[in-house]
């Protein structure tokens, strides 16, 4: 008999799915004052990723539009994303139940976004895509891997 899981029945799993957006969208707003641009929770069996895309602020586009204000935009966004991971993976447990246990953050000063990946998995993968999808396959820009619940810590590029 397969062990009960978080996700084991389909309404129970969509309603489960919009809780964890919510509360980590609220998290988000709390934190930086934004509302994320989206959230996307994914739950299949016994595993749930969630993805929160914010855009940078006014300040932090023009700030990233040169080079030195680009490292700090990013150094500012990672350094944001390592003190507040503790305090979100809190928060979700708290109000959902779901235990983040892995987390990557991907802070794009050329587009002006910062990209957070939450996985109830001990790893993560994420594969940033290229813009064209060819015929024959998807361009990959950058694969970034992360184990365990330090989104800095153990990332490979």
């Amino acid at each position: 008999m397969k062990p009960a899981t978080y996700f084991d029945d389909h309404l129970s799993s969509q309603r489960l799915a919009r809780q964890v957006a919510q509360a980590t969208g609220t998290f988000e707003h709390l934190l930086t004052g934004r509302v994320p641009t989206s959230v996307t929770v994914v739950s299949d069996g016994e595993w749930l990723v969630v993805s929160l895309l914010e855009a940078f602020s006014p300040v932090e586009r023009r700030l990233a539009a040169h080079e030195e204000g680009a490292a700090r935009v990013h150094d500012f966004h990672r350094y944001l994303f390592d003190q507040s991971l503790d305090s979100i993976r809190s928060h979700v447990k708290r109000s959902t139940g779901v235990e983040l246990q892995s987390a990557i953050a991907h802070i794009d000063t050329a587009t002006g976004s910062v990209l957070k990946t939450f996985t109830t998995n001990p790893a993560v993968e994420l594969f940033l895509l290229g813009q064209g999808l060819p015929a024959l396959g998807v361009p990959v820009n950058a694969h970034l891997h992360a184990n365990g619940a330090n989104g800095n810590g153990a990332v490979c590029n």
